[in-house]
């Protein structure tokens, strides 16, 4: 699409989702805006127009890694019409579509930053991670009322425990499973295991 026909909101997508593929493979400090110009294929002074600072489009690339699988995972949950079990396994297979595309990255990246960049880990949590949570929640919920579930004491440490686990997989395969010669990175046996683990311990 030649430039001069993008719209802004285009633009502003297309340099969130080259910052994004350079922050996760440099490092946040390390990126300068003239290289997600350049990865963006737009001027070098053009990511100062739509964000007033790097924190900013750090800010948007949460958002563009993030906000559009959520909204298809609550849309999941929402309109699923069989069991509450086949109901969590496809929502843990949602998420993992996500983790395992390059959109994943973004979850070790606000790991890493997250000491160095407080005000955006508090963006992430308020708006994305808080809501990822309560999906969890409200399947549980849905499982205890159908009976399919045994009741559970604390809905919402428990969509905790759900969630956590998921997101560490994905850093971990993004940071140490290269590197790990004793254990091979298998994310079937992985998830299966999680399934096998949380159904039984769900199970009435």
């Amino acid at each position: 699409m030649p430039a001069r026909s993008r719209r802004p909101d285009d633009r502003a997508s297309e340099i969130a989702r080259a910052a994004l593929d350079l922050f996760v493979s440099k490092g946040f400090a390390a990126t300068r805006l003239e290289e997600v110009a350049r990865a963006a294929g737009v001027s070098k002074g053009l990511p100062y127009l739509y964000f007033k600072s790097k924190e900013d489009l750090f800010k948007a690339v949460i958002v563009e890694a993030v906000a559009e699988p959520l909204v298809r995972a609550n849309d999941l949950v929402d309109a699923f019409d069989g069991s509450t079990r086949e109901l969590l396994e496809a929502l843990v297979a949602n998420f993992r579509a996500f983790a395992e595309s390059p959109l994943g990255g973004v979850i070790k990246l606000i790991l890493a930053e997250a000491g160095n960049f407080p005000d955006v880990a508090r963006f992430y949590c308020s708006n994305f991670d808080l809501r990822g949570r309560q999906l969890f929640e409200k399947v549980l919920r849905r499982g205890v009322e159908r009976g399919e579930f045994r009741p559970v004491a604390d809905l919402e440490m428990t969509a905790i425990l759900l969630a956590q686990p998921l997101a560490m997989h994905s850093v971990w395969l993004r940071s140490i499973a290269p590197y790990d010669d004793t254990q091979p990175v298998d994310s079937d046996r992985f998830y299966a295991a999680y399934i096998d683990f949380i159904l039984k311990g769900l199970r009435p």
